[in-house]
């Protein structure tokens, strides 16, 4: 597995910094929440991991190697948006195996590697469904599948569980992370919530106006919250 480092990575929209010298290291197989109310730059750092965006100073290195450059295809990082990004229109199993087909799988293999996906993230059985017969946390599993099925060097998930009901939340919670344990793929989850990113994160990035502000394990952050503005942040959790 690779590691994650960001450079003092700036981004502007006009006048507006959405990030101003965010710096961040991510461990190879850690699960890294970036918490912080709308607004605080969290999609936007995502999004310039992802190559969507680029920045307007500093770097991205993934597993040592300067991406930059790098084209979105080429940086192999599994992506699960915020609406799930699922084709209303294809079936599981060809959700899943979208990604497989576009960088050249052949047609046995991508047989073989839906399966072993649908598997993991336990929706054998599944396959010739559509998504419009999916629940919350089921359309999250689809997308996760289908972001886990190229064997992806990092993952980013942005709010994973906004679209998810709170009677299922728990669960979809538990799920999640034992799928990101298993796989050890290293992960870097967008959350708003404080209570979801205590639960899920190894450590939690919080962010506030373009900014980390403290990026700790949880047990520290509530011990020794670096402000108040930190301490008011993860309120919900102390």
């Amino acid at each position: 597995m690779k590691g994650l480092r960001v450079e003092s990575v700036t981004k502007s929209y006009g006048n507006l910094r959405a990030l101003d010298g965010v710096s961040l290291t991510v461990e190879p197989s850690e699960l890294v929440v970036i918490m912080g109310p709308s607004g605080s730059g969290k999609t936007t750092l995502l999004l310039t991991v992802l190559g969507v965006l680029r920045a307007d100073e500093g770097h991205v290195y993934l597993g040592g190697d300067l991406i930059d450059d790098l084209p979105i295809e080429e940086r192999r990082i599994g992506y699960l948006p915020q609406d799930f990004g699922l084709f209303p229109h294809l079936s599981v199993r060809d959700n899943v195996a979208f990604g497989l087909r576009v960088v050249g799988y052949a047609k046995e293999a991508v047989a073989e590697r839906v399966r072993e996906v649908l598997g993991l993230v336990e929706l054998e059985g599944f396959e010739g469904r559509m998504p419009g017969q999916l629940s919350g946390g089921e359309k999250q599993r689809v997308a996760l599948a289908r972001a886990l099925a190229v064997n992806p060097n990092l993952l980013l998930l942005d709010e994973p569980l906004s679209n998810v009901d709170e009677a299922t939340k728990a669960e979809v919670k538990a799920k999640l992370k034992n799928i990101i344990e298993e796989t050890r793929v290293t992960t870097v989850c967008v959350i708003h919530d404080a209570r979801d990113a205590f639960d899920l994160g190894d450590r939690i990035a919080v962010m506030h106006a373009g900014k980390i502000m403290q990026f700790a394990k949880p047990p520290d952050l509530i011990k020794s919250p670096s402000s108040d503005l930190v301490r008011s942040l993860i309120a919900s959790v102390c």
